[in-house]
């Protein structure tokens, strides 16, 4: 993959990446769930979360403490291994090369990430067994192109 130029790389330097302190789980859900708790979304109790429908399924991206609370209101569902997310500003990844960059240099160290795109910043999904090893990978790739 070709390096980043001096003047890409600088801005990059000084780049923060901010992990979310709570752990995750991605979940998913049969298509025909009832409704979706109103709770999930709610600002006071809520930094992040995500809402997939689609035809055969729905996906959900929430804190394991709500989870753990609702989480009996379904009577099926899959879950994740416990995540970590991890945000990142958007013209900072697009100074590091794009977001197919970071997402290739955390394949290219045999990590697993789940992108998830926002208005104003891109995030990674990490298992936070992973997260040492993946925070090394994105920092590195930021400050040196690789």
């Amino acid at each position: 993959m070709p390096s980043r130029s001096e003047n890409a790389k600088k801005p990059a330097n000084r780049a923060k990446l901010t992990i979310f302190p709570e752990d995750y789980y991605v979940i998913h859900l049969p298509s025909h769930t009832k409704e979706i708790p109103s709770e999930w979304y709610r600002r006071a109790t809520t930094r992040f979360a995500v809402f997939i429908r689609q035809p055969d399924e729905i996906t959900l991206v929430v804190t394991r403490r709500k989870w753990l609370v609702m989480k009996n209101i379904f009577p099926k569902y899959q879950q994740s291994l416990p995540m970590k997310i991890v945000a990142l500003d958007k013209d900072m990844v697009r100074k590091a090369g794009g977001y197919t960059a970071m997402a290739a240099a955390m394949a290219g160290a045999k990590l697993s990430a789940i992108p998830i795109s926002s208005f104003s910043f891109d995030h990674l999904l990490v298992p936070k067994a992973s997260l040492p090893r993946a925070m090394k990978v994105l920092r590195s790739h930021l400050v040196n192109g690789k």
